[in-house]
């Protein structure tokens, strides 16, 4: 038996995330069985369990998409992989349960240089901060580019491989709490208070000739950003934390910028595993040197997965809540 976290309607995760108990299936020749150690709760988990993808989500589910672990059993037909591998499972949710059987293929390698810990918060934010600084926006020192939530783990992740780049971005907050941390660290700091725009209009009102903007709030406040970017500039929208979509007027008032999408799953599916093995591997360096530091800030036994919800939102709050 194994315990597993169970979405069986869709809503606010605190609510609909069921604890259950199920036995383990028998093992397929052409899969291995992971022992999950450590998930991590991410925003991309809960606007899953709300129903905001119910078009690719099939009830019931199990969230999850970031969870490290060690190779318990293999299949018959297993090659290249063996019991105590470190590996990180992706390409599909399912974290949230002690036991997770998978497509060997389908496993990147964590090295050895990583705390158990650090493993389970290396994929997701990490790798879309990476693959948006390089591979979206071709960051280079020099370049001047926005980064809002910049208080949150991803940013702090942003804002850390900028400055080892050589760039200082304008970081985006919610409120002063931040900024003392921030210092020393990014351009300029701009508040922008959930109940009114007024502070993000003047913090940008001098602010022109921006290379680049990385959205994970979407809504109105796009126009915003988007008016500090320089003709050509390059908008990514990579996340929805105001749960609110970019209106649609904002594609027909800014035709000389360059707009994308960015979504780490929709990548993964797209390349050939052993580049998304690779480009783990450049982001686990930078974890090993410590370019990117994830600040935990609880952990919660996976027994405890509703208490763990509660305490990990809203995701504006410093820190990672992980399930151990």
């Amino acid at each position: 038996m194994q315990y597993q976290a169970v979405v069986r309607k869709f809503g606010p995760a605190q609510d609909v995330v069921e604890l259950e108990q199920a036995a383990l299936p028998p093992l397929r020749r052409d899969q291995v069985r992971v022992r999950l150690l450590a998930r991590a709760i991410n925003p991309s988990d809960i606007i899953t369990i709300s129903g905001a993808y119910s078009g690719r989500t099939t009830l019931p589910f199990i969230p999850g998409f970031e969870a490290f672990g060690v190779v318990e059993q293999c299949g018959e037909e297993v090659h290249g992989l063996s019991p105590g591998a470190r590996v990180l499972p992706v390409r599909s949710a399912g974290g949230w349960q002690e036991f997770k059987d998978t497509d060997p293929g389908w496993c990147l390698r964590v090295p050895d240089e990583l705390t158990d810990f650090e493993a389970a918060t290396s994929y997701v934010n990490p790798m879309t901060a990476w693959l948006m600084l390089h591979a979206k926006i071709g960051l280079r020192p020099g370049m001047r580019i926005a980064i809002n939530a910049a208080a949150s783990s991803i940013g702090a992740t942003l804002i850390g491989l900028a400055n080892a780049a050589g760039v200082e971005p304008v970081a985006i907050v919610r409120s002063e709490g931040s900024l003392e941390r921030l210092r020393g660290r990014v351009e300029a700091v701009i508040i922008d208070r959930e109940e009114s725009e007024s502070d993000l209009v003047a913090g940008f009102a001098g602010l022109h000739g921006l290379d680049a903007v990385l959205d994970c709030v979407g809504g109105a406040r796009a126009a915003t950003l988007a008016g500090a970017l320089r003709p050509g500039g390059r908008f990514v929208h990579y996340g929805l934390l105001s749960g609110q979509s970019i209106p649609n007027s904002f594609w027909a008032s800014h035709p000389d910028i360059a707009f994308s999408y960015f979504h780490l799953r929709e990548w993964v599916h797209s390349q050939a595993m052993g580049d998304v093995q690779q480009a783990y591997l450049e982001v686990a360096a930078q974890i090993v040197s410590k370019v990117i530091e994830t600040e935990i800030r609880e952990v919660f036994p996976l027994e405890n997965v509703r208490q763990a919800l509660r305490s990990a939102l809203p995701f504006r709050t410093g820190g990672k809540v992980l399930l151990a």
